[in-house]
């Protein structure tokens, strides 16, 4: 009863969509197309609600685990690079890349262990301006 409920319901709303873009559909040349494009995708989801509602989605797992860790990971990598070109950027030193080394803990969290900035200014400079901010991170200078 609800693989016959799933393919209804998907049923009615390709319905919905498809016939309101075929409404907003333009007249004249591109009209045939358009509408032929449109007929396709409502056969395409029949289709495919049909064989959903038919088959077993029990089996099917969609859950990463470790999606999560990676994006909070991502973020915070993301959010220390800009900082420190921030950072940079005020006190007018030019820069290649920023790249920057990670630990992970125990708990899940990560710890910010090494800066390495690729500039062509002096080295010095840069961990003047980054003295702030940088207090128990390793900053490394790269001179291209």
């Amino acid at each position: 009863m609800k693989n016959i409920l799933s393919f209804i319901a998907s049923f009615c709303g390709a319905g919905i969509f498809i016939g309101a873009f075929y409404m907003l559909c333009p007249q004249g040349a591109v009209s045939k197309s358009v509408r032929y494009v449109l007929s396709l995708v409502f056969i395409l989801t029949v289709i495919t609600a049909a064989g959903i509602g038919i088959g077993n989605l029990e089996n099917i797992s969609f859950s990463t685990p470790d999606s999560e860790e990676i994006k909070t990971q991502d973020l915070e990598i993301s959010s220390a690079k800009y900082v420190y070109s921030y950072i940079l950027e005020k006190n007018n030193i030019d820069f290649n890349k920023i790249t920057v080394c990670t630990d992970k803990r125990s708990d899940g969290s990560i710890d910010i262990i090494k800066v390495i900035i690729y500039s062509q200014c002096e080295g010095e400079k840069i961990l003047n301006a980054l003295s702030e901010v940088a207090n128990n991170i390793e900053v490394e200078v790269v001179n291209e």
